[in-house]
């Protein structure tokens, strides 16, 4: 198999550390601070919330209830509200060292999905993520209080209790970060008085409210959609195609074999596909709350898995790249000959444009703001396609 990661090499999709709770260390002790990579209580002395996995045997079934993970292997136990409970136990306030600080001006996106535990009698609409600066690595007296002084960018909206039991809810927002976030805190942000409560299961006694929690990300929402480099492969062979999968960004990411753009033929952030006989082509669409954006790739068919025609590709180069009106082509190996025609598609396998190859430039004013593929066409060496993008 040939694997493709050469663009993702340092670039960061989902900043949460660990949001979908799969990387663990420690299976003999119940709390995240022992267990899940990046994650503690809001005071990292104190044990907060357990983590529940199915290497510790309590996933699906544990004394809480049936509850299988959003994806993976486990998911977070957090109680939220519980008015009458000791100072200890009022809260589980957790924080996340983020993987990276968070650039400033950005907007992010930033996804969590929660259900009521099956014991709690009582669902809430106070459910936040905070992100904050290094300060937040010295609160220590309010790790099961009330976080009135914090003020979430993300919050369920206010009178919105959730009560689902069975299901994985959403909650989901955007915000535009300062600069200096480092640390995620996810918690009940008001104060008992000012918490919205509901019934979420009427056989269940007490005055409290406890979440499954899972699949937590902060996503840049302009986040450039990735299908990989162009690349050859023996046919029957696989190659990996996309970014590395990852919490969130898998669902967000939905895989085309052009030219059919209608039927998805996988939802990941990467997919591994098997080499045809042919050349095939196929394009991401990524949507990161409602930003939507696509790429291609092209998948080369070769009894070597290197050719001439990818000596050709290389060849080949676009300037201005992104284009403006006019896309110029040079031709390093003095192989123009070779081409009779070109053709221009659009991001979604849509031929847009046809004409013969009778010099080094093609006037592309008349198209819009995009991703294209060129398509050199030649009768001797194959087709060769590269990737080109219009910004005015």
């Amino acid at each position: 198999m040939f694997f493709s990661f050469l663009i993702s090499k340092g670039q960061i999709t989902n900043y949460v550390n660990n949001g979908g709770f799969e990387n663990t260390i420690d299976f003999n002790n119940p709390f995240i601070e022992y267990k899940a990579i990046g994650w503690s209580g809001l005071d990292s002395l104190k044990v907060s919330a357990p983590l529940l996995h199915t290497g510790f045997g309590n996933v699906p079934i544990s004394g809480s209830g049936y509850q299988w993970p959003k994806s993976g292997n486990g998911y977070l136990r957090s109680q939220l509200y519980c008015p009458s409970c000791p100072n200890i136990f009022k809260r589980s306030n957790v924080k996340n060292r983020l993987k990276q600080t968070l650039t400033a001006g950005i907007t992010y996106c930033v996804k969590m999905y929660v259900t009521v535990e099956d014991v709690a009698p009582r669902g809430i609409d106070a459910i936040g993520l905070y992100f904050g600066d290094n300060s937040v690595d010295t609160i220590k007296y309010n790790s099961h209080q009330a976080l009135t002084f914090l003020t979430p960018q993300i919050q369920n909206p206010i009178g919105n209790a959730i009560t689902d039991t069975m299901n994985w809810v959403l909650i989901s927002g955007t915000f535009v970060a300062n600069g200096t976030e480092k640390f995620m805190v996810l918690a009940n942000f008001k104060s008992d008085v000012a918490t919205t409560t509901a019934v979420a299961n009427s056989t269940a006694t007490g005055n409290f409210s406890e979440y499954f929690i899972d699949d937590i990300s902060c996503i840049d929402i302009n986040l450039p959609a990735y299908a990989g480099p162009d690349i050859w492969g023996i046919p029957t062979n696989t190659v990996y195609l996309g970014r590395p999968q990852d919490v969130v960004i898998d669902e967000a990411c939905m895989w085309y074999k052009l030219p059919n753009a209608t039927t998805a033929i996988d939802t990941a952030a990467g997919i591994i596909v098997t080499v045809a006989a042919t050349t095939q082509t196929y394009m991401v669409k990524q949507d990161i709350c409602g930003n939507i954006k696509y790429d291609t790739v092209i998948v080369y068919a070769s009894a070597t898995g290197l050719s001439e025609q990818e000596t050709i590709f290389n060849s080949i180069s676009l300037f201005p790249n992104p284009a403006n009106d006019v896309l110029n082509i040079n031709f390093s190996l003095q192989d123009k000959d070779l081409f009779s025609k070109v053709t221009i598609r659009n991001n979604l396998g849509q031929l847009i444009r046809e004409e013969d190859l009778k010099n080094n430039s093609i006037n592309i004013k008349d198209l819009p703001n995009g991703v294209y593929l060129l398509n050199f066409y030649s009768d001797k060496s194959g087709n060769v396609s590269k990737r080109f993008v219009i910004a005015r």
